[in-house]
């Protein structure tokens, strides 16, 4: 058991380790829309330019976003998938640690 523990030590601290944060890519969304004020809206291009520049910034952003999220969604199902592999080969090493205890008690019996 003080085996199975040790080992289950040795890999925790072998995995934060090697845990360093990767670099998030940042939204590259330009240009960021800048309001020409009430008077330059009122000339109809200006405005259709801006509306343009605004609905092309929101486009980017949600891009972005939905990218990230895309991202965090794959690397939670492999915390899961590691997690649940981990849980099964320290359930099997326990298995077996208890298994070969149990001959040794037969054993020992004899």
């Amino acid at each position: 058991m003080k085996r199975a523990l040790a080992l289950a030590a040795a890999t925790l601290l072998a995995c934060v380790a090697h845990a360093q944060a990767p670099a998030v890519p940042q939204a590259k969304c330009e240009p960021k829309p800048v309001y020409p004020g009430s008077k330059a809206m009122q000339d109809a291009e200006k405005t259709e330019a801006f509306q343009k520049q605004l609905k092309d910034y929101q486009e980017c952003v949600r891009a972005y976003i939905a990218e990230r999220r895309a991202v965090i969604q794959a690397n939670d199902t492999a915390m899961r998938a590691a997690a649940d592999e981990h849980n099964t080969v320290i359930s099997k090493v326990r298995a077996d640690q208890d298994a070969a205890k149990a001959a040794q008690g037969g054993e020992a019996k004899k």
